[in-house]
C-alpha cells in the first residue's frame, strides 16, 4: 500500500485544531501589513491579528500565496521521507490563485511522487474539513482511487454561510462578487454571504442587525438538516465569540448530540472578513 501524505494550506485553519497526524503538512500563506510580512499562524495568530485590527481601523492587510519554490521543497521533503503519493487541498480557486500555483508546481516537479491537487471550492474550516477527511481515509487504509472521488463529491455536498459584521475589507480587497450592490449601505447592514458551488463568495441576503442575521443563518441550516440522515457542521469566527456561541446553542437545542468542528478564522482569511464574522456550514454525509 502506498504511503500517502496530505498537504493543506493554512487557509483551512487546521493549526487551531491541534491535530496530531504524521501524514499532514501545512503550507503557509503570508499576511502583509504596511511594510511587514508574516507567515500565517507561525508569525501571526488569529488572536494577535484581530487585536491589531481592533486597535487600528485604518489597517488594510492583504495576503499572498505560497511560492512554487516552497511547494517544490515540501514535495521533495515528502519524497525523501518515503511518501509515494500526496493529496493537496487548496482554498477555492475563485478566492485565491493558490490552486493554479500548485498546478504549475506539479508540472515543474521532477520527482517520483504521484500528486493529486484538489480545488476545495471552500474556505476556512470548511476547507480544512476536506483535508481532515482525506487524512481519515488514509488512516483507514483507503487508496487514492477511492479517496479522490469522495473528496470531489464532498466539496460541493454542503452549504456554507457567513455573517459579516463589516464589509470594509471584503470590498477593499475585492473578494466579494457583486459588492457594488452593498456600497451605499455597507456599514449599516450585517449581510449573509455564501460560498456557492463554483467556490465564489456571493451575497445572499441583506439583514439589518447581527442577531437577525445569525438567527436567519441558523434557520436556513436547520431547515436543510431536516432532510439529511447524517451531517457535520463547521463553525468559524473572526473574534466574535458571543455570536458563535449564539449560533451553536440554537443548533444544539434541536440536535443536542450532533457532530461539529470549530476554529478561529486564520489571519489570511481575516484579511478579507475583518473582525466579527461568524460562519456556519454543513456537509451532507448521508
Amino acid at each position: 500500500m502506498n504511503k500517502i501524505a496530505v498537504i493543506a494550506t493554512s487557509t483551512g485553519c487546521l493549526d487551531y485544531l491541534n491535530i496530531k497526524n504524521e501524514n499532514l503538512r501545512i503550507i503557509r500563506m503570508k499576511i502583509i501589513m504596511n511594510e511587514d510580512i508574516y507567515s500565517d499562524y507561525i508569525e501571526m495568530t488569529a488572536e494577535k491579528f484581530y487585536s491589531m485590527l481592533d486597535n487600528d481601523h485604518s489597517l488594510v492587510p492583504t495576503s499572498s500565496m505560497p511560492s512554487i519554490g516552497e511547494f517544490l521543497v515540501m514535495l521533495e521533503s515528502l519524497e525523501n521521507e518515503g511518501y509515494e503519493e500526496v493529496i493537496v487541498t487548496t482554498i477555492s480557486s475563485e478566492l485565491s490563485g493558490t490552486y493554479k500555483v500548485f498546478l504549475m508546481g506539479k508540472k515543474q516537479y521532477s520527482g517520483k511522487l504521484k500528486i493529486h491537487i484538489i480545488d476545495s471550492l471552500n474556505a476556512a474550516i470548511s476547507e480544512g474539513f476536506i483535508s481532515l477527511e482525506a487524512l481519515r481515509l488514509i488512516d483507514e487504509g483507503k487508496a487514492t482511487k477511492e479517496i479522490i472521488p469522495y473528496l470531489e463529491k464532498l466539496k460541493t455536498n454542503r452549504k456554507q454561510y457567513f455573517m459579516v459584521d463589516n464589509l470594509r475589507l471584503f470590498v477593499a480587497n475585492g473578494r466579494l462578487s457583486g459588492a457594488s450592490g452593498f456600497m451605499g449601505s455597507m456599514f449599516k447592514i450585517k449581510p449573509i454571504l455564501i460560498i456557492n458551488d463554483q467556490g465564489e463568495i456571493v451575497s445572499f441576503e441583506k439583514v439589518r442587525t447581527q442577531k437577525k442575521s445569525l438567527t436567519r443563518m441558523v434557520d436556513l441550516v436547520l431547515e436543510d438538516l431536516k432532510n439529511l440522515k447524517d451531517f457535520i457542521i463547521t463553525y468559524d469566527t473572526s473574534n466574535n465569540v458571543e455570536g458563535l456561541e449564539f449560533v451553536k446553542n440554537k443548533i444544539k437545542k434541536v440536535y443536542p448530540n450532533y457532530k461539529y468542528i470549530e476554529a478561529p478564522i486564520t489571519p489570511v482569511i481575516g484579511c478579507h472578513t475583518g473582525v466579527g464574522t461568524v460562519g456556519i456550514a454543513y456537509f451532507d454525509l448521508s
